[in-house]
């Protein structure tokens, strides 16, 4: 069973979603508030890419505005929105600093994996600080079984935004105590998230990179540091549709299938905001610019078919988006869900998009010649930024490609990939 078939009882909808399915956000606090953040964001962008990590005071503005806790539940004080209310909430960030959009993004998706997790491990992070963020490079290191919980060891990259965190999710595959690491039979399919307290690992200083620097995204170092039981979560149960914070919090969006919420709604907003922001930002250059021959930028088609291909991306791709979520909501609602083909497409559809996207972004950076180089104007930054994102493990849409082609021409769904 890849995930519930249904829910115990329908779901009454927030009537807000038909409106936001349509890319109407007229009606959303969180998305007005991202928005008055873009100006901000934007006119900080220089000064954050110099720095490896989101800067405090940017940090303050996300917790100002109550968007780290939008998928936080609501019994905890959190906002427990919509993903599509999410989508585009980081989507628009991304217009002002696609880093800072990441970093908040990530931030606040792990919130919606901690509402999976069992009452203790919800309390024992939001019942001594409802405000509390946490990290999470779920990349998986062995972990070793012992009475009551776990041991765990060892180096995790690509822990965005840890410096403002109160805890990290680490990913770990589970071996027998009487195994040694290294040993071939070691791995059991037992595949975990494991809740480590920040006291309880230190930051490895590495994170230099060419695009995304403000994400801060260091190594975490844990050593020999034990994890009850109750702060871990298989992820299998995840899968399944089984995990026990969805007894707890019974809402529409710990309802959904968790690879739909986590593996799409995250990664994928944030070069559509960027690849917006470079349109809008060469839309304001170009009114005045003319190059050495008197032709306006308006005038060139280089240029313009660069504009008209990204704008019209950006709306074909969040269009889908919103649909697509919409559906899902809709069938979970009722007391169902989508079939996994479908659920397998938008999967597909999602990672697929950031590659296009940064083709528009490649297109726009060529349209504005040479003086797009220097380090004052903000496409080369942009482009560095939407690249970097192709290279995240969400994005790879040849596993997506491979697991739905599959399906669609015969493989038994146990051979392919079933996080849909």
């Amino acid at each position: 069973m890849l995930d519930s078939d249904s829910v115990a009882t329908p779901i009454e909808l927030d009537p807000r979603i038909a409106d936001f399915a349509m890319g109407d956000f007229s009606a959303s606090e969180y998305v007005a508030r991202a928005r008055a953040l873009v100006p901000v964001l934007r006119e900080r962008a220089q000064e954050q890419w110099g720095v490896n990590r989101l800067m405090d005071k940017t940090a303050a503005l996300m917790h100002e505005a109550g968007i780290f806790r939008m998928l936080q539940p609501k019994r905890f004080g959190g906002g427990e929105t919509s993903p599509i209310e999410w989508l585009e909430t980081i989507s628009t960030l991304a217009e002002g600093d696609p880093s800072v959009a990441w970093t908040t993004g990530v931030l606040g998706i792990h919130s919606f994996h901690l509402a999976h997790f069992c009452e203790e491990a919800q309390q024992d992070v939001w019942g001594a600080n409802e405000h509390a963020l946490l990290s999470s490079p779920y990349a998986p290191n062995p972990v070793q079984k012992v009475d009551g919980g776990f041991l765990v060891s060892g180096v995790w990259k690509f822990a965005t935004g840890v410096h403002h965190c109160a805890y990290a999710v680490i990913g770990g595959a589970v071996y027998d105590r009487e195994l040694q690491p290294g040993d071939d039979r070691m791995r059991t399919g037992d595949f975990r998230a494991f809740l480590v307290a920040r006291d309880q690992f230190t930051i490895g200083e590495n994170w230099d990179v060419s695009g995304m620097r403000g994400t801060g995204s260091h190594d975490i170092i844990v050593d020999n540091v034990f994890v009850p039981e109750h702060r871990t979560l298989a992820f299998r149960h995840v899968t399944m549709g089984t995990t026990p914070g969805r007894l707890v919090n019974p809402g529409i969006l710990y309802q959904l299938p968790f690879w739909q919420v986590l593996g799409r709604i995250t990664t994928s907003p944030v070069p559509l905001g960027a690849l917006k922001s470079m349109a809008d930002q060469f839309c304001e250059r170009a009114r005045a610019r003319v190059n050495l021959r008197g032709q306006r930028t308006a005038e060139d088609p280089v240029a313009t078919l660069a504009v008209a291909n990204a704008y019209a991306a950006i709306d074909e791709i969040k269009g889908n988006c919103y649909r697509n979520l919409g559906r899902l909501m809709k069938a979970v609602a009722a007391g169902g869900t989508l079939p996994l083909t479908e659920r397998m497409m938008f999967r597909y559809q999602t990672s697929s998009a950031t590659y296009r996207v940064a083709e528009l972004a490649l297109a726009l950076f060529k349209a504005c010649g040479a003086s797009g180089i220097y380090s004052d104007q903000p496409y080369g930054r942009l482009l560095n930024d939407i690249v970097a994102v192709t290279g995240h493990a969400s994005n790879q849409h040849q596993g997506n490609a491979n697991a739905l082609a599959g399906v669609l021409m015969g493989l038994p769904v146990e051979q392919v990939d079933p996080r849909a």
